[in-house]
C-alpha cells in the first residue's frame, strides 16, 4: 500500500461515486435579446474601466482568502496538557484493487492503514496570529525526520516567513475533526503501540485568548 493511499484512508475513507442521472430537460438558448443586453453591458463596463476594477477587486479577494483562509471554528487555547488517541481503522465500503487489478482489501473488511504503512510525520496545529505559539513552534524538536506546521488561523505567507518552512492550512477544519482537536497548540504523532495516532495539546504561557 502506498503512502498516498494511507493518507487517503486516514483522512478521507473510501467514497463511492454514484450516477445521479440527468436532472431536468436541456433546451437551446432562445433569449438572444437577453444575450445582446448582457454583451452590451459588458462592453460598456470594459470601456469605462469598471470591468478592470471589478477584476482587480476579485483578484484581491482571492489572494486574501488564499493567504488567510477562514479560521477553523470550535478550537480554544489549551488550558492544560492533554493526550488522547485516534484509531484510524475503517471498514471498506467496496473491494480495493491495486494497479494490476488484484484485490487487496474486501468489502466489509476492517483494516488499519498503520499496519501496512507507518505514520512517519509529526504534525503541529497552531494559530499563527499568536506570537507565543509561533515561538513555541520554533522551540519544538520533533523526533521524526518530517514535521509539518498546519495553521488553524493566520496568514500563510507571514507564517512561512516567520518560521522559514512550508506552511499548510487546515481548510474547513477537516484535519482538526479527524484528529478530534478541541484545543491548540496540538501535536500529532504515531502512538507507542504504532497502531494509533497520539494527539497532545500543550499549555503555552502568555498565549492570551482564543482566535474565535
Amino acid at each position: 500500500m502506498s503512502k498516498d493511499l494511507l493518507l487517503l484512508l486516514l483522512l478521507s475513507g473510501v467514497v463511492q461515486a454514484k450516477n445521479l442521472g440527468t436532472w431536468g430537460e436541456m433546451y437551446p438558448i432562445a433569449e438572444q435579446d437577453m444575450l445582446t443586453t448582457i454583451q452590451t453591458r459588458l462592453k460598456a463596463m470594459e470601456a469605462s474601466g469598471e470591468m478592470a476594477r471589478e477584476q482587480d477587486a476579485f483578484r484581491q479577494r482571492v489572494m486574501e482568502n488564499t493567504l488567510r483562509p477562514k479560521p477553523v471554528e470550535g478550537l480554544t487555547l489549551a488550558q492544560k496538557n492533554t493526550t488522547h488517541y485516534i484509531d484510524p481503522s475503517l471498514t471498506i465500503s467496496e473491494d480495493l484493487k491495486d494497479q494490476q487489478g488484484r484485490v487487496f482489501a474486501r468489502k466489509g473488511q476492517v483494516i488499519n492503514p498503520l499496519d501496512t504503512v507507518a505514520f512517519t510525520d509529526t504534525l503541529y496545529f497552531i494559530d499563527a496570529d499568536n506570537p507565543q505559539q509561533l515561538a513555541w513552534i520554533k522551540a519544538q524538536k520533533p523526533e521524526t525526520l518530517t514535521a509539518r506546521v498546519i495553521l488553524v488561523n493566520g496568514d500563510i505567507r507571514e507564517a512561512t516567513n516567520a518560521l522559514d518552512t512550508r506552511i499548510y492550512f487546515d481548510q474547513d477544519g477537516t484535519l482538526s475533526r479527524k484528529f478530534a482537536l478541541t484545543a491548540i497548540p496540538a501535536r500529532v504523532t504515531l502512538s507507542e503501540d504504532r497502531r494509533r495516532l497520539r494527539i497532545d495539546t500543550f499549555v503555552v504561557p502568555g498565549s492570551g485568548e482564543s482566535h474565535e
